[in-house]
């Protein structure tokens, strides 16, 4: 079985936790045919510890192995979180570096990219294993949640319906530590361009059902 080694930021993981109890369980389950490496640097887990979120820290240091970071020039990321997940991904020759904030998805470091769990398993998935965002086709936006329980209530709604739905959080931490929107809303709901319209209007009515409460 092939190993693939993956460095996870620790925001990754802090904020999926909130949403299931095993985030790197899943994605290790969307992709069967591999092994991943799920990465940490000491000053990974030391940027989470700083955040004050004991149990997030205790399952990133359970769920991933550490490497001495390399050596990298700060100024060639846009914060000092790229820089640190940069420095581990090249220390372990890993390809990926996993996040779910938007603002560093792509960036590239010598040997690889940061990617999103959905570019992610994209590009690893064996024929006939990945989730159905990884298998491709076009999505669209549907709506833009103000907060993480909206982001909860809307996504329950839309798998209830049985629309697949992909959420791209937009939460990124500020330079005093702490969580913050950077794009003015929590996250964004992408669906198949093809359940666009019914999502819409599902998400719409429940919205203006809760108003009228």
């Amino acid at each position: 079985m092939e190993t693939v080694a993956v460095v996870v930021d620790p925001e990754f993981v802090l904020r999926q936790l909130r949403q299931e109890e095993d985030p790197l369980g899943r994605l290790a389950r969307r992709l069967p045919e591999l092994e991943l490496a799920f990465i940490r640097s000491g000053p990974l887990a030391e940027h989470l510890e700083g955040l004050n979120e004991p149990a997030a820290l205790a399952y990133y240091l359970a769920r991933t192995r550490e490497v001495r970071p390399a050596a990298v020039s700060p100024e060639d990321y846009p914060d000092r979180l790229s820089g640190l997940l940069a420095a581990a991904a090249v220390a372990a020759k890993a390809p990926y570096a996993l996040t779910d904030n938007q603002e560093l998805t792509h960036l590239p470091f010598p040997g690889g990219k940061v990617v999103d769990e959905w570019d992610l398993v994209d590009a690893l998935a064996v024929d006939g294993t990945a989730e159905p965002f990884a298998a491709g086709g076009e999505t669209e936006s549907v709506y833009k949640c103000s907060d993480e329980v909206q982001c909860n209530m809307l996504t329950s709604l839309l798998a209830e319906e049985g629309i697949a739905c992909l959420v791209k959080s937009q939460e990124v931490t500020s330079l005093d530590g702490i969580l913050a929107t950077g794009a003015g809303f929590w996250a964004e709901l992408h669906v198949f361009a093809a359940d666009a319209a019914r999502a819409r209007r599902l998400i719409g009515e429940f919205l203006a059902a809760r108003t009228e409460e």
